[in-house]
């Protein structure tokens, strides 16, 4: 099987379980990308603890979820976004104004819409969550 996007396997994975109702979850593919937004979702509570393994073959992720997420997914195409632009994909992508974060790739790292619009910085939208 080819993975195509390793950060949309990641959210699909942390999504499916956290429907289910499982208490963590472990999963494959590693980069720092998703290092990056995983300790941002952690910071900003949707998931809990997170473990990086090295398995010998490559590194797993163990992930602890606290049942706070009710969708996370990538945004394809990763559109780049102007600073004066996030109101129109907060619309289009979370169910209410600020309710929620759009994950976006900036000059100055990872972080959420809301702290780029303070910064006034733009970049390229990478997942929401909610």
């Amino acid at each position: 099987m080819s993975l195509n996007d390793s950060l949309a396997n990641v959210l699909s994975d942390i999504f499916n379980a956290e429907k289910v109702g499982k208490p963590e979850v472990v999963t494959k593919p590693y980069s720092k990308l998703i290092e990056n937004i995983l300790s941002l979702m952690k910071d900003l509570g949707y998931i809990g603890d997170f473990e990086v393994i090295d398995d010998g073959k490559g590194k797993i992720i163990k992930i602890n979820l606290l049942g706070r997420i009710n969708k996370c997914a990538v945004i394809k195409p990763r559109y780049s976004v102007q600073k004066v632009e996030f109101k129109k994909f907060e619309k289009r992508y979370l169910p209410a104004s600020g309710f929620g974060i759009l994950i976006v790739s900036t000059v100055q790292g990872i972080m959420t819409h809301e702290k780029a619009n303070e910064n006034g910085l733009g970049g390229v939208l990478l997942a929401y969550c909610y």
